[in-house]
């Protein structure tokens, strides 16, 4: 049975983070900012944000709608992750042949 990479390494992954990031940053959060209005805790954020801690969907809905996402937004944000083919960011490492 083929193994599967975690979905946090993923590149669709990565990318959701990096709008997410991106979008805190054109809002003028940061991520203390950010917590203080959320509720969140900045270690919850910062865990997020460098991929430590992976959101649900449930929790990435929460915080696109804590950034002002509009909800046509977030369904359109996740329909495009939907259809993009699955590809992972890990580096496989070969086997070391012995002899």
């Amino acid at each position: 049975m083929k193994k599967t990479a975690k979905t946090i390494f993923d590149l669709r992954y990565d990318r959701l983070i990096s709008d997410l990031v991106e979008i805190r940053h054109n809002k003028g959060f940061t991520q203390r900012s950010f917590a203080a209005e959320t509720g969140y805790s900045t270690c919850f954020i910062g865990r997020t944000e460098t991929k430590e801690r992976r959101l649900d969907i449930i929790e990435t809905i929460d915080y696109m709608r804590h950034l002002g996402v509009c909800d046509t937004e977030i369904v359109n944000k996740i329909a495009e992750l939907v259809n993009t083919p699955p590809c992972s960011g890990m580096k496989t490492r070969r086997k070391r042949e012995n002899g």
